[in-house]
């Protein structure tokens, strides 16, 4: 059995920045990937997806990212970077290797994954917060396609004529710009979003927020279950109001589905851009909280001594779920994780 000091898990850009600040602090440690290589994360996204932050704050501790500051990166541009990180500072990542359980052995840590157990004192879970993807109850009354928007890449992931996509925010926005056209397509929302121009006076609206310093301030917590706008770009606000609308989807039955106002129809395919929630049910310690709002309020620092989250969204501040703010999470994280002796 191998023992380390530090275990990571998760190659993102929380798991890479924790990894790197404990690089230069002289510790011994490794990250676990569930993914075959770094990067495999963003890769997997669907194929049109383009960062809403520009360039200027994707980058991770110490090595910049390529590419002109006012860029909006593509998913496949950040996957390549943080490949390139990794092998740069020739962090410790063992890929392939999902982590399957986390005990307690004594004062330690005992982690175990696809290959390996793993003795240690601190762990970092820095696999983020989306890994379960939220499909409503009445799914399963189907009898027609349907997937989840983690599992779209472009248009030919899509069969039919009738499409109808299922959320409210910026994924399902985008994925409808690019099916409208192909198909008729349908969008069924809870209730009606709000629209936010991605780019003010000629500069993204991430640069104003960097320059009045909001990036780096707490969200208030009436705020932190408000719904984000949508991020309007280009002539995608053109697109998806090409879009048919439709209230909350309330029932279904084979090829229909009963909307909040009474209404049914037929369907040939049904996208759900509702989201993800987190699993750590292979945390199995007694007094961890597994509660979002709570690890969110003590910035990611549970009450098990040694455990520690990042990727937890707002965090700290909100730009917690961006590259920006994530890796500054991160050296807030391994500051106290070394300090907590």
């Amino acid at each position: 059995m191998k023992e380390k000091e530090f275990v990571i898990i998760g190659a993102g850009q929380c798991g890479l920045s924790a990894g790197r600040h404990l690089q230069k602090a002289g510790k011994e440690f490794v990250i676990l990937d569930q993914y075959p290589e770094v990067g495999d994360g963003w890769r997997r996204h669907f194929e049109s997806l383009k960062l809403f932050t520009p360039a200027a704050y994707c980058s991770l501790p110490d090595l910049p990212l390529a590419l002109s500051p006012k860029t909006r990166p593509t998913k496949d541009q950040i996957a390549d970077y943080f490949s390139r990180y990794a092998a740069h500072f020739e962090l410790p990542v063992h890929n392939k290797n999902k982590v399957t359980q986390i005990t307690k052995a004594g004062d330690k840590f005992l982690v175990n994954s696809t290959f390996e157990e793993i003795l240690t004192q601190k762990v970092i879970i820095a696999n983020g917060f989306c890994q379960v993807p939220v499909i409503p109850k009445w799914a399963e009354e189907l009898t027609i396609p349907h997937i989840h928007s983690s599992h779209y890449r472009n248009p030919i992931s899509i069969k039919g004529k009738r499409v109808l996509v299922v959320g409210t925010g910026n994924t399902a926005a985008q994925i409808i710009a690019e099916l409208t056209s192909y198909f008729e397509v349908h969008w069924s929302q809870a209730k009606k979003p709000k629209y936010k121009s991605l780019n003010l006076f000629g500069k993204n609206i991430l640069w104003w927020d960097h320059k009045f310093n909001r990036l780096d301030k707490q969200v208030k917590k009436k705020n932190l279950n408000k719904d984000t706008p949508i991020y309007l770009y280009n002539d995608l606000k053109s697109k998806i109001k090409k879009a048919r609308r439709h209230p909350q989807v309330i029932k279904a039955n084979g090829k229909k589905v009963t909307f909040g106002n009474d209404k049914t129809m037929e369907f040939d395919f049904i996208l759900f851009a509702s989201g993800f929630q987190p699993d750590f049910s292979f945390i199995q310690i007694e007094g961890f909280e597994n509660n979002q709002e709570l690890l969110r309020a003590q910035q990611g620092i549970s009450k098990v001594k040694g455990l520690y989250f990042l990727g937890i969204p707002y965090q700290r501040t909100r730009s917690s779920h961006l590259i920006y703010g994530a890796q500054k999470d991160a050296k807030f994280i391994i500051s106290k994780a070394i300090a907590s002796g």
